[in-house]
């Protein structure tokens, strides 16, 4: 698993700042435009759901790293930030696949996934890249 580590680190960054980049644009830009919200809509909702499972695939092999039977659960402060930030990445996961679920579904959205989901991503995924970045400080 060592090994994997160096290229699990380089697609998590990378897709990582693809989604936040995409949210943060839909936040401030996309959705203030009705066309464009729609077209824009339509692709990411192909591509960002398999992005988010890799970004999720690669944050456990590098969980593993730190978080395992011998190494702890919550043993050092940098244990403990990682949770925190696997529960801010659970509740970005759990809307999308509430998403997904209604998309496929054809059920109707409630009006906070439609109005605010993409505010709580953001928020959530600033507090992620803020937290990884304390993980190695504390």
């Amino acid at each position: 698993m060592e090994a994997v580590y160096p290229y699990a680190h380089i697609i998590h960054l990378v897709l990582a700042i693809m989604f936040l980049g995409y949210v943060f644009t839909d936040v401030v830009m996309i959705s203030k435009i009705k066309d464009a919200n729609k077209v824009v809509g339509k692709i990411s909702f192909k591509i960002f759901p398999l992005s988010l499972l890799v970004i999720v695939l690669t944050g456990g092999i590098m969980i593993s790293k730190y978080i395992n039977s011998s190494a702890g659960f919550f043993e050092t402060d940098l244990q403990k930030l990682l949770v925190l930030k696997m529960t801010f990445a659970s509740i970005i996961v759990l809307g999308v696949l509430f998403n997904v679920f209604t998309k496929f579904t054809g059920r109707e959205k409630p009006s906070f996934m439609v109005n605010h989901f993409h505010k709580v991503v953001l928020a959530l995924g600033l507090g992620i890249v803020i937290i990884a970045k304390m993980m190695f400080i504390v």
